[in-house]
């Protein structure tokens, strides 16, 4: 009888072993040359949070697209969108001239264009989506709303963007405070702020040079720990 007992317990032992282990929520980052190094910054703040995490400075912008549907956290610190004072965000700027884009009425910028309406389906899994560029919470007549689209329409938890336009020293003050903030446990709607404020003396020129247009749609008192994708 005890080698029957011993054989099953044995046997129990394989099958939690050999049971399916869930992997981490994945992050992914973007920069471009002159936004270097916060994508990387991010990274590292994201793993120390329980985050399967990556980082890509001069991505192709269908590379990103394709990742987002699947990313907990999806980072961009690099270019918006402008036609003109009355027709600007809706857009972030990849490599090659490539965009991701909230939607099109006709007009289509650079040389490749992925639009967030075309999503078949909803983007329920990302906790928290930061478009760290100018104008990319701006409405656009052209080119719809990144915010909206990405938290109303589409289901993402939280979104960032900026109304105004950003002195790029500043966009990377404000993400190196922004990471390090909800990494040690502050809220997204706190770390934002906060954030804000640190990057007022840190860098030159003082003062915020657009950061202070910061907007914040979704569930933006929330945390980014423990580590977990959307749930909206």
């Amino acid at each position: 009888m005890n080698r029957y007992l011993l054989i099953l317990i044995t046997g129990c032992l394989l099958i939690v072993l050999s049971g399916p282990v869930s992997a981490l929520p994945s992050a992914h980052n973007y920069d471009c040359s002159d936004t270097t190094p916060t994508a990387s910054d991010a990274q590292a703040d994201q793993s120390s949070m329980g985050y399967t995490s990556a980082w890509t400075t001069n991505a192709f912008g269908l590379d990103a697209y394709n990742q987002f549907k699947s990313d907990a956290i999806f980072f961009f610190n690099g270019h918006g969108l402008y036609f003109d004072d009355s027709h600007k965000g809706g857009g972030i700027q990849f490599s090659s001239d490539s965009w991701i884009l909230a939607s099109t009425d006709g007009h289509y910028p650079g040389s490749y264009q992925y639009y967030l309406s075309d999503y078949g389906t909803d983007i329920k899994d990302v906790l928290l989506a930061v478009y760290l560029a100018c104008y990319s919470s701006h409405y656009n007549p052209y080119n719809g709303d990144l915010l909206s689209k990405t938290v109303t329409d589409k289901g993402a938890d939280i979104a960032i963007g900026f109304d105004g336009e950003i002195v790029t020293t500043k966009g990377i003050s404000w993400s190196e405070s922004f990471w390090d903030r909800v990494r040690n446990g502050e809220s997204v709607s706190s770390a934002t702020s906060n954030a804000k404020d640190d990057c007022y003396w840190q860098q030159l020129p003082i003062g915020y040079h657009g950061i202070d247009t910061y907007e914040i749609s979704g569930s933006y008192n929330s945390y980014l720990t423990p580590a977990r994708y959307g749930v909206i």
